[in-house]
C-alpha cells in the first residue's frame, strides 16, 4: 500500500500527540479523549468509549465479509527514573531518525499506526468490518479490558500491535501470579519455644517450589515460577515471632496449562510442609471511568500450530509485500493476545514495531522507518482479510 506523505506525517503527529498524554493505567482519561477526536476526524462510521473507557473505532466495509479486530492499549509504565533519561520522557521528540519516549514502543506507536491506517483504506476493497480498540490498563490487568471487548462483538481475527520488530508473533507465554501464606504461632522472641515461627515454615515451602520440576516447550522454552516478594506479620516484628508469612510469585505458563492442573503440582509439594495454603491472585484496579476492573491471575500461553494456514499466512503474506524479511517470534511477556488466543480461542497474532527490549526502559524510543512499515503491513491484512477462505 502507498501512504501519502500527509498520511506520513499524520501517524508521526499522532504518535508524538499520544506520546505526550502519559496515561499510566487507571489514568488513560486524557489519552482516550485523544483517541476518541482522532477516531472522529478520521472518519470512523461509529466511535464508542465502554465501561472500563476502552475506546473502540467501527469501519464498515462496502459488503459483508469477516471481522478484524487490532487492539492496542493506550497506558503505560510510569516513569520513576527521569534523570536517566537523555530525552524528555514525554517529549516525543524527534531525532537520529526516531522517536523518544514513554509509551513508543510499547506500544503507542503502534496505537497511532492502527487507528490510521485502517482509516486510510478504501472502503471499496474492504469487506466485513474492521474494529479498532485503544484499550485501559494492559499494564496492570492483562486482557481485562479486551475480554470486555470480545464479550460484546463476534470476531473472527484479532491482531495485537504490541513490539515485535514487525516479526510475526504466534506463540506467547501464558501468566499466573501465586500468593502463599504460611501460618504459625506468634510467640515472645525470647521463647521461640512456645511458637511455631511462620518464616520458617515459608522457607520450606519455597525449598520445595522452588525444586519443582519445569515444563518445557519446544519454541517456548521452560515455564518460570519466581519468587517476587515475601513479607511476616506481626510488622515490625520486634520482640515477636512472626504468626504470618505471605510469598507472591509470578510464572509464565505453557500451553495447555490448567488452573487446576498448576495448583495441584503445587499442593503435592506442600503436603509435607503444613499449614501453608495458595490460592491464584487476583487484582482489582479503579478505571479512569470509576468503574472497578477486576483480574483472576491465571493466563494459560498459546501458539499457532500451523503458521502456514488460516490468518497466520495472510499475515506472513502481508509482512512479505510490505518489504520485510518474514520471521517468527515466541513472545516471552504477556499481553491482551493471552485473552483473544488462549482464553477466547481467536485467530491470533502479535505484530507491532518497536523492540521490546526498550519497553519500561529509559531512553525508551521507536525508529520512525518501523512506525509506518506497520501502518502499511496493517493495511494489507485488513485488504487480504476480506478474502475469507483464509479464515477455512
Amino acid at each position: 500500500m502507498n501512504l501519502t506523505n500527509n498520511q506520513k506525517n499524520e501517524i508521526i503527529s499522532f504518535c508524538a500527540e499520544l506520546v505526550r498524554n502519559a496515561g499510566d493505567s487507571g489514568r488513560e482519561g486524557d489519552t482516550a479523549q485523544c483517541v476518541f477526536q482522532k477516531m472522529k476526524d478520521l472518519g470512523y462510521d461509529e466511535v464508542q468509549v465502554d465501561e472500563y473507557g476502552s475506546v473502540l473505532g467501527i469501519l464498515n466495509g462496502s459488503l459483508p465479509g469477516p471481522t478484524l479486530l487490532f487492539d492496542g492499549h493506550m497506558d503505560v509504565v510510569p516513569v520513576r527514573d527521569q534523570g536517566s533519561w537523555e530525552h524528555e520522557p514525554y517529549g516525543a521528540e524527534l531525532s537520529e531518525g526516531r522517536m523518544w519516549g514513554r509509551g513508543t514502543t510499547d506500544m503507542k506507536g503502534a496505537l497511532a499506526a492502527m487507528i490510521c491506517a485502517a482509516s486510510y483504506l478504501n472502503r471499496a476493497e474492504i469487506h466485513g468490518r474492521i474494529l479498532v480498540s485503544a484499550s485501559v490498563a494492559e499494564e496492570l490487568l492483562i486482557g481485562t479490558a479486551l475480554d470486555l471487548i470480545l464479550n460484546k462483538f463476534s470476531v473472527d481475527a484479532v491482531v495485537i500491535p504490541e513490539p515485535t520488530s514487525l516479526n510475526l508473533g504466534y506463540a506467547e507465554k501464558g501468566r499466573a501470579s501465586i500468593e502463599m501464606i504460611c501460618q504459625g504461632t506468634v510467640a515472645h522472641s525470647s521463647r521461640p519455644d512456645l511458637g511455631d515461627n511462620a518464616v520458617y515454615r515459608m522457607m520450606e515451602a519455597v525449598k520445595r517450589i522452588r525444586a519443582l520440576s519445569k515444563r518445557t516447550h519446544p519454541v517456548l522454552g521452560n515455564e518460570v515460577i519466581e519468587l517476587v516478594e515475601i513479607s511476616s506479620l506481626p510488622s515490625p516484628g520486634n520482640g515477636s515471632i512472626p504468626g504470618t508469612c505471605r510469598a507472591l510469585w509470578e510464572c509464565r505458563l505453557l500451553p495447555g496449562e490448567t488452573k487446576e492442573g498448576f495448583l495441584e503440582r503445587w499442593k503435592v509439594a506442600l503436603e509435607a510442609v503444613g499449614r501453608t495454603e495458595i490460592r491464584i491472585a487476583d487484582y482489582k484496579l479503579s478505571s479512569y471511568t470509576g468503574q472497578t476492573m477486576k483480574m483472576d491471575d491465571f493466563l494459560p500461553g498459546w501458539m499457532t500450530q500451523n503458521v502456514n494456514k488460516g490468518f497466520t499466512a495472510l499475515v506472513s503474506e502481508s509482512i512479505r509485500e510490505g518489504g520485510r524479511t518474514l520471521e517468527y517470534y515466541a513472545a516471552p511477556y504477556g499481553c491482551n493476545a493471552l485473552v483473544s488466543a488462549a482464553k477466547k480461542n481467536i485467530p491470533t497474532v502479535i505484530l507491532g514495531p518497536g523492540d521490546i527490549a526498550l519497553a519500561h526502559k529509559p531512553n525508551e524510543n521507536i525508529l520512525i522507518e518501523d512506525l509506518l512499515a506497520a501502518a502499511d503491513i496493517y493495511q494489507r491484512i485488513c485488504v487480504k482479510m476480506s478474502a475469507i477462505q483464509y479464515l477455512a
